[in-house]
């Protein structure tokens, strides 16, 4: 497993009033985000260090965003060259504002918004047999919600052969290796922040770098 630390800025939330599309064809469009609530958007260094290891993988499929928040990182996936994403997350104002921010970057044809538990949202597109070349999620720190959450996408199969999950939370909270049959295959740390990207058993898709 490789095991990458950078010297960036944690994720803090202090870029919260620059939030903005890094490129790609809704290049420096800024984004609205959810005001009142205990939302952490993924600060603008991390972003963009998750979609430079992504690279192409980004536009081989659809792209989940699970507590999309203010749907800034599924948009971003959009930008560049994203077939399709799906926004899930349980807060009316957040959906609200990914509805917004998709009709201001003029991505919304390509988006499907749901305001529903994410656990539930995995169940109901397990059921629709749909791929998706990316997963992201990213839950509360500290919640106990990112094991759950890769435990649901396991159980659920969500994950395909050629899927790659990737779920960002605090540096302190390290995640199994193995997650029934997800398998952590890198690690990136900002600051506070890190990204744990995962695979399955049978799959050797990890990005690198």
């Amino acid at each position: 497993m490789l095991v990458i630390r950078e010297k960036l800025l944690a994720n803090t939330g202090t870029e919260v009033d620059g939030m903005r599309v890094i490129t790609g064809i809704a290049k420096g469009r800024k984004l609205e985000t959810v005001k009142g609530l205990k939302t952490r958007p993924t600060s603008d260094r991390v972003k963009e260090s998750l979609f430079a290891i992504l690279g192409e993988k980004v536009t081989q499929g659809r792209f989940l965003d699970l507590y999309a928040g203010s749907g800034a990182v599924g948009i971003e996936a959009l930008s560049r060259g994203a077939p399709a994403a799906i926004f899930i997350d349980n807060s009316r104002a957040a959906v609200q504002v990914i509805r917004r921010n998709l009709e201001r970057v003029g991505l919304a044809e390509l988006a499907e918004v749901h305001l529903v538990d994410v656990e539930r949202a995995v169940s109901i597109l397990a059921k629709r047999k749909l791929d998706f070349a990316c997963i992201f999620l990213d839950p509360p720190y500290l919640s106990g919600k990112v094991v759950e959450t890769l435990t649901a996408i396991d159980g659920y199969q969500l994950a395909g052969a050629e899927t790659l999950v990737i779920a960002e939370h605090g540096r302190r909270e390290e995640l199994p290796a193995l997650i029934g049959n997800l398998r952590l295959c890198r690690v990136q740390i900002y600051g506070d922040t890190a990204l744990s990207f995962f695979i399955r058993q049978d799959s050797t898709d990890c990005q690198k770098a």
